[in-house]
């Protein structure tokens, strides 16, 4: 008896990758700083707004666009992605990186956020113990 490797012993039908890219035509106004493109590894797990603020704030931190590849993949994986995860990010040179400001978070707006989730926790928790004691 010849021992064959599992792959030599399967008959596979048809092919074993499927693929039905999203193609668009874009037409880049004046204002476009980058295009990003990435296989389903990325946008499974991140949406695309999310992945351009995140790619432009790598951007004004360092400018440097293998960097932010590499730090937008960590993201996907850090959510979890398990597929394989391919990003080419085309600086179009038209934005000095290094002259924007870096976005910086609105500290009043996170607050006050946080306290309207706290109050609403508290009056959902005094609600419940009120139901639960009648």
């Amino acid at each position: 008896m010849i021992m064959q490797p599992l792959m030599c012993r399967i008959k596979f039908k048809g092919d074993l990758i499927i693929s039905s890219p999203d193609v668009s035509l874009v037409e880049l106004g004046p204002d476009a700083e980058f295009v990003l493109v990435a296989t389903d590894g990325l946008w499974d797990y991140i949406k695309s707004t999310e992945a351009v603020a995140f790619v432009r704030d790598q951007l004004c931190q360092h400018g440097d666009v293998q960097r932010a590849c590499e730090a937008l993949g960590e993201k996907a994986l850090d959510r979890r992605s398990q597929d394989n995860i391919s990003i080419v990010i085309a600086d179009l040179g038209r934005t000095n990186w290094q002259e924007l400001p870096v976005p910086r978070p609105n500290v009043l707006l996170e607050l006050s956020q946080a306290v309207a989730t706290v109050g609403a926790v508290s009056v959902g928790i005094w609600i419940s113990s009120l139901l639960t004691l009648q």
